[in-house]
């Protein structure tokens, strides 16, 4: 039988094995130090600790048309490129898009001393437009041909481009990327404060996006984006944005390109640098998605089903009529014993750990009832992810349920109890430190002093609330003002002073008399405080007794 077992367990590991090899694939990004080489450098983290995809980037890539190029010649498996300079490969269905994974902003860069405010004064201006094969030529060219710009085109990159700019060889440049992406483009903005950035007006920006929907939508530079100090752009900046996206072939392995897309999903914060809003979202899927329609099946797939890894346990799930034939099977077979003798054994652990827990907070519970209270949430908590893993079988976490909620019913009743003994050791208390000020006021306030400590320890014991804490260390003000008000001995001589005009009206004293002798006696100059104070003292202690 073990023989058998073991057998049967290489096999599944050998087969798993196969399924886990690791794909070896490449990706075409962008030239060092740009905005598109660090998005693969992500990409590529993703694929490989989440995936255990093999994804390689060894090409130096002027950029998006070079990029489509390539993976239109079977060179790459990846791309990263424009939306724009995709559009009409992704209608034709030549590529599929997998990802949205950063927007590209329209950056026109210009120096203070040209008097350019905006894209129109561009007119018959010398304009570097990009580098032949990137995608910051394609898209200036068909910014500048669609609103009827003449202009006088360097075909430049971004090295070159801002070099000539600050010799005055040309009069603006056109950089389109994410927001602080390029390290070229923020060095230079942040050093020179000559150079500025201009915007687009709104009826260009209306006309981009309405002419090319699938590709442009409006979008603005946020105010100190490149520069702090002064500030630029100086205010919030309109511009038009293109999505960059994650592009790839139709003959791609679908179970290939799910499983990159779910690795690209499970890291999607880690792409906020580039796509802010994912940094918040809760769900990345529609971020990922928003705005593409030629999607690769394997894609669509992994943003609806998730790890594509599971696929089989979900079919398993779906299909009842394989379910009862897998479960008879199982039932029937070694494998099957050895899963239930398995789960069984592992129970049975949890079981016997879950016990002795429960022991031990059943030595808490008096004297710290909070706190075993607290204890037996996490381990019910515990257990609920134990079943939901399947490390707990159902009739298992039933017992062990049925033994937390005794204890937690427990706790609750001894907390009643505490409380309601806290309450009347509290009126005790009163009650003692009352009569303490009638016969000695110096014992009275050690009372107050020693009720105060024991006070906070019950606190930091969890053995009362900070509300009850907070009302009798307001009863303790009060009494300890009281204190104040009253100097020593005069409750005392009062108290006496009332004994013996009782003791005389019971042996039938003159009234008269009394009050002569009255009449006679001084009363001392400190017991000279008003009645109506003691009595709203009395009156406020009584309030704060019947609130305790």
């Amino acid at each position: 039988m073990l023989k058998k077992l073991f057998f049967l367990t290489s096999l599944c590991l050998t087969i798993s094995s196969c399924g886990m090899r690791s794909p070896e694939l490449t990706i075409s990004s962008g030239s060092n130090g740009s905005g598109y080489q660090k998005i693969s450098e992500q990409i590529i983290d993703s694929a490989k600790y989440v995936g255990n995809i093999d994804l390689q980037d060894e090409f130096q890539s002027e950029g998006s048309l070079q990029n489509l190029e390539r993976l239109l010649n079977k060179e790459t498996d990846f791309a990263l490129l424009q939306l724009d300079v995709a559009s009409k490969a992704l209608k034709e269905g030549k590529v599929e898009a997998v990802a949205v994974l950063a927007n590209e902003y329209i950056h026109l860069i210009t120096r203070e001393d040209t008097g350019i405010k905006n894209i129109i004064d561009l007119q018959q201006k010398k304009i570097a437009v990009g580098a032949a094969g990137s995608g910051i030529y394609f898209t200036s060219s068909r910014v500048f041909n669609a609103i009827h710009l003449d202009i006088v085109q360097a075909q430049l990159g971004i090295n070159e481009g801002f070099s000539q700019l600050r010799s005055k060889e040309i009069d603006a440049l056109v950089y389109i990327g994410p927001l602080g992406a390029s390290e070229k483009v923020k060095q230079e903005l942040s050093q020179d404060n000559n150079l500025k950035l201009i915007g687009i007006k709104p009826n260009i920006q209306n006309y981009l996006t309405l002419n090319f929907p699938e590709s442009y939508q409006n979008a603005f530079i946020p105010e100190g984006s490149y520069r702090i100090l002064p500030a630029e752009p100086t205010q919030n900046l309109s511009t038009v944005s293109t999505p960059t996206a994650l592009v790839t072939r139709p003959d791609v392995e679908k179970n290939t390109v799910a499983l990159l897309t779910w690795s690209i999903i499970s890291t999607a914060r880690e792409y906020g640098k580039f796509y802010p809003e994912l940094t918040s979202a809760q769900s990345p899927e529609t971020l990922l998605h928003q705005g593409l329609v030629h999607i690769h099946p394997g894609a669509t797939h992994a943003m609806a089903y998730g790890d594509p890894r599971s696929a089989w346990l979900r079919y398993l799930r779906e299909n009842k009529p394989l379910q009862a034939a897998s479960i008879m099977l199982l039932s029937t077979s070694s494998i099957g014993f050895f899963i239930r003798w398995w789960t069984k054994r592992r129970s049975s652990a949890i079981m016997k750990s879950s016990r002795q827990s429960i022991a031990e907070l059943r030595a808490l519970v008096e004297n710290n009832p909070q706190q075993a209270l607290e204890n037996v949430e996490q381990l019910r908590q515990q257990h609920r992810l134990m079943l939901v893993d399947g490390a707990l079988s159902q009739e298992a976490y039933e017992e062990i349920e049925k033994m937390t909620s005794i204890i937690s019913d427990r706790c609750h009743s001894w907390q009643k109890r505490q409380e309601r003994k806290f309450a009347l050791n509290t009126l005790k208390l009163i009650g003692d430190w009352q009569n303490d000020l009638k016969k000695d006021p110096n014992s009275a306030l050690d009372r107050i002093n020693q009720v105060e400590k024991e006070l906070k320890t019950m606190l930091l014991r969890n053995e009362i609330n900070i509300e009850t804490y907070a009302l009798i260390q307001q009863l303790i003000l009060i009494l300890t003002l009281i204190m104040c008000f009253v100097p020593k001995g005069v409750l005392v001589q009062e108290m006496t002073e009332k004994a013996q005009s009782e003791n005389r009206s019971n042996l039938g004293k003159s009234g008269q008399k009394g009050k002569i002798r009255a009449k006679g006696k001084k009363r001392p100059q400190s017991a000279n405080i008003p009645t109506n104070k003691l009595q709203s003292f009395d009156r406020q202690v009584k309030f704060n007794k019947d609130q305790v």
